[in-house]
Order: structure tokens, then sequence, then C-alpha cells
């Protein structure tokens, strides 16, 4: 109840950024459900995904975690009767093999498909937004914005921008880090 109290209550607000505007309260609904995820993706260091949207009674709510593999996720489909909004995913467990400070070109790339927007939680507890239509990620949200992860150690990884795209994601994959 409280949570739906600070919801309203920031419903005209907006997060300004360079690429897009996101809702305050649609934010603040993303970031506390992704927060309450992140333990159980360190846990049991796999990724979860689902998807945010509004039901019927125009609340936004978001579908239940599909727990996923160490380093993917596909999420159950929605419910018809959801209007979507977006996807959601973990990046599971801290690991120096996996650049998963941001999202891969694969994340992206199936919000760009589906034609739905993503939100992506990171092991050192970033948030990422991928706005589809403009086909960019940026981060919302910097290291320790949600929970991250006890054995996060940044200074093991390579710089993270503040946005990509699909094409400067695969080239970071490439081993490029211009």
């Amino acid at each position: 109840m409280k949570l739906m109290l600070v919801a309203i209550s920031m419903l005209l607000m907006t997060v300004n950024t360079a690429a897009h505007d996101l809702d305050k309260d649609y934010f603040l609904f993303v970031k506390e459900f992704l927060t309450t995820i992140q333990q159980r993706t360190f846990d049991n260091n796999r990724e979860y995904c689902g998807y945010f949207g509004y039901n019927a009674n125009d609340e936004l709510i978001a579908t239940k975690p599909t727990k996923g593999e160490e380093d993917s996720c596909y999420s159950e489909d929605p419910p018809i009767s959801l209007d979507l909004v977006a996807s959601y995913h973990t990046h599971g467990a801290f690991s120096v093999d996996a650049d998963s400070e941001l999202p891969s070109s694969n994340d992206m790339q199936a919000d760009l498909e589906e034609g739905v927007d993503g939100f992506i939680a990171t092991p050192g507890g970033r948030i990422w937004y991928i706005d589809s239509e403009a086909g960019v990620a940026t981060m919302e949200c910097g290291r320790n914005c949600i929970l991250a992860d006890p054995r996060f150690n940044g200074s093991l990884l390579d710089p993270v921008k503040k946005s990509y795209t699909i094409k400067t994601l695969q080239r970071r994959e490439d081993g490029y880090l211009d």
C-alpha cells in the first residue's frame, strides 16, 4: 500500500535523459521490483526474467519471474490481458568472465525483435533501460542503485559508458572499448 501511495504521489514527475523520458512512478516500480529479485539471482547465479505491464484494473504489475540459466533467460509468454510495456531480466551473480554490467547485443536484439522496451539489473546494482524504438540502451541508475552482489569487484571489469547502441555493444563484445 505504501508503495502505491508513493507511486501515485510521483505520478506526474519524470526522469529526463538525453534519449527519453521515464515517468518516475514507473521507474520507482521497476527499481523496487528489480531490487526484490536481485538476492535470488545472486544466490542461484541465474538470470530471472519477465514482463512489466498494466492489468485490467490499469495497475502496473510484473509477471512472475522465470528462472533462467547462468547467462540467459526466456520468459514465459505474458497473459494476453496484460498491456505489455517492457521486459525485465537480471544478469546473475558477479563473474570476472562475464561483461554483465551492461546489456549484451543479444539482450538488445531480443527487445528490438519483440518490439518492447526492456530493463536489466546488473550484479553491480545498475539498471539499464532499452528503448526499442530509439535502439539505445541507457544506464538509468549506476553502481549500487539497487542491491549489488557482495562479491562484485568493478576494478576487474572494463569501464562502462552511460549508453550504447546495438552496434557499440557488438564492438565491445568483439574487444573494442572505444
